[in-house]
């Protein structure tokens, strides 16, 4: 999320000093954003009124560059060598993707449509993460498709499975052994797991958004592009309503992120932007090893009854 090359890699080495663990390094990518000075106006004078509820002065000029593997980068990727480097809405050019490879680093990227991942898989990605619409967070599109057209995970998954020779790893609603398990079932070979893990006690969430968490309902959440500038998951609230019904368009990420962002730092829960998948009602208030331990036994469990 625009941190430099010197910002990433002080916190790999910050990682590692606190955890021997594997470790994976995630870019998000998205080009220059670019606004009219007349569109960041209109959001900003309208965003005001929330600013102000709340005492936090002036909304702020929009921010943000371009989501990208720079060549400042791509030298500290194969300074430091992480296991893993992960892309998110597509990946970077072919000569980056080459240079990541020929360091050893495993490359996995994530696809909504069985389209993107064939496209992931000739891109030369190691594994790809097939993203279901129940996902939480961040739509992983990248090549446009709209959002009515993408499929939820237990239609999505083996269709991905069958079109790529790579392995795929189901994300999207998994969120307990039972989902594991039926991932599993549908040709998976690993689980990505959001949402269940921002309960735990480790999870860096503001306590408005656990609250939202803890009371969610299976129809909670929607997904729109109007908190951060890209199709995204979240619990409905009042900031996301009264966004819905301005009709204005937001900026593009992050500039609209730098705007929206704020208002969670006034602890009400109508103003936070709550990411959050589907499946927010299986997730548990626990520590990180428990919740790890116990979704291993139980699909476990559940595999070998089908055995």
């Amino acid at each position: 999320w625009g941190l430099t090359a010197d910002e990433a890699g002080r916190r790999i080495a910050g990682f590692r000093q606190m955890s021997g663990g594997s470790l994976n390094v995630n870019y998000p990518m998205w080009p220059e954003p670019r606004a009219t000075a007349e569109m960041a106006e209109a959001m900003r004078q309208h965003l005001q009124v929330h600013y102000d509820a709340k005492g936090l002065g002036s909304v702020p000029a929009p921010r943000g560059k371009a989501g990208d593997v720079t060549p400042e980068h791509l030298a500290m990727l194969l300074d430091v060598k992480p296991d893993v480097v992960s892309f998110h809405f597509g990946i970077p050019d072919s000569a980056t993707i080459r240079a990541i490879k020929a360091a050893g680093i495993f490359i996995i990227s994530s696809a909504t449509t069985v389209a993107e991942a064939r496209l992931l898989e000739a891109s030369g990605v190691d594994a790809i993460i097939a993203q279901g619409t129940e996902a939480g967070g961040h739509r992983a599109t990248f090549s446009g498709v709209d959002m009515t057209m993408q499929a939820g995970l237990f239609s999505l998954l083996p269709q991905v499975v069958d079109a790529v020779r790579v392995p795929v790893i189901a994300a999207g609603g998994v969120a307990d052994g039972r989902t594991a398990a039926a991932a599993f079932m549908l040709g998976a070979g690993a689980v990505q797991m959001g949402t269940a893990f921002l309960r735990c006690e480790e999870a860096n969430v503001q306590p408005a958004h656990r609250r939202a968490l803890a009371e969610a309902t299976e129809s909670c959440t929607v997904v729109t592009d109007l908190i951060s500038g890209r199709p995204a998951r979240y619990i409905r609230n009042k900031l996301l309503d009264d966004l819905v019904d301005s009709g204005l368009k937001p900026l593009p990420i992050p500039m609209q992120l730098s705007l929206t962002l704020p208002l969670g730092q006034s602890g009400d829960r109508e103003m936070t932007p709550l990411f959050s998948g589907q499946s927010a009602t299986l997730a548990r208030h626990t520590s990180a090893a428990d919740l790890v331990q116990a979704l291993a036994e139980d699909a476990l469990r559940r595999l070998r009854a089908f055995a």
